[in-house]
């Protein structure tokens, strides 16, 4: 696991202080049933959080561009589903242990897992793409469990302090993982050279990726999963979590492998798989991003 504290990440005596309130804060969670913490987290994102930190406003916005026709009364509903279900995906993250216990039994449609299966005995490399939908440390908390570590990528945060709990509590869910600065990302590339796992994330505007279509528009989209799977000879396989309609429960998606090609024809069938997951669950994607940036400024 890639720990070392960065100069990204500061230790200062505030941070300390931040980082032991918020420690308290979840402590004080754990008191609670497993399903009411989580539902909790949930509220507070809802009502608290997306407010003051203009996510409605931002959530909005996108929606009038994507379903312009969409009722508003419909768009108001994803409105407080998208930070409901960001507030349970956090709140997950920092009690993994139980996490861990809730998804062990989560349903898995698809082909994806028995070709999984078969590119490790075959000891090929395997890339996990995936989006924020759903919590998407399932399919990864699941594929450790059964003997596949992954390596993935995390943002550090400017507190070292917190930044040390968050990154114990998200490898409990699965590991290594990899810093997004410094020498993270050729770790990361290491591991998978060497016929490893990785596990990335394709739904983020990328001002240097490709104008492909997502949802009906032009968003810039990342390449690099589609290009590090043809230079190593690696299968790319699209996995995706949706959250089951009690709040509590997941299921995984784990789509068949994207075929070799051409790179642009490879990101363009992974954002057309993500769109059909995100059709059917509106309020689990994450619509707070900037997706269409660039090429829609009014978002």
């Amino acid at each position: 696991m890639s720990s070392h504290r960065t100069d990204y990440s500061q230790y200062t005596f505030k941070n300390y202080l931040a980082a032991k309130l918020i420690q308290a804060v979840l402590l004080l969670l754990r008191a609670l049933p497993y399903r009411q913490r989580i539902a909790l987290g949930g509220i507070f994102f809802e009502r608290v959080v997306s407010p003051l930190s203009g996510n409605h406003k931002r959530i909005m916005a996108n929606l009038d561009l994507i379903v312009p026709d969409m009722p508003k009364a419909e768009k108001e509903c994803i409105a407080r589903g998208v930070p409901n279900n960001i507030g349970r995906t956090l709140t997950e993250l920092f009690f993994p242990d139980e996490f861990l216990e809730v998804i062990k039994d989560a349903p898995v449609y698809g082909p994806g897992l028995d070709a999984l299966i078969q590119a490790r005995k075959a000891g090929r490399g395997v890339i996990l793409v995936s989006g924020h939908i759903g919590n998407y440390d399932v399919i990864r908390g699941n594929v450790v469990r059964l003997g596949y570590p992954i390596g993935s990528l995390y943002k550090p945060m400017r507190n070292g302090y917190f930044n040390d709990y968050y990154l114990a509590s998200i490898s409990k869910i699965g590991a290594p993982m990899f810093p997004t600065i410094g020498k993270g990302m050729g770790e990361m590339t290491r591991h998978l050279r060497q016929g490893g796992m990785i596990a990335l994330m394709m739904d983020q505007h990328m001002k240097t990726g490709e104008p492909l279509n997502f949802m009906g528009k032009i968003a810039y989209t990342p390449i690099s999963a589609p290009k590090m799977a043809l230079k190593y000879d690696a299968v790319l396989l699209p996995c995706f979590s949706t959250r089951a309609p009690d709040g509590i429960h997941h299921v995984m998606h784990m789509e068949a492998p994207i075929e070799h090609g051409d790179p642009l024809v490879m990101a363009q069938q992974m954002n057309d798989l993500l769109e059909r997951h995100v059709w059917e669950n509106m309020d689990q994607w994450l619509w707070t991003h900037r997706r269409w940036k660039g090429s829609h400024p009014e978002v």
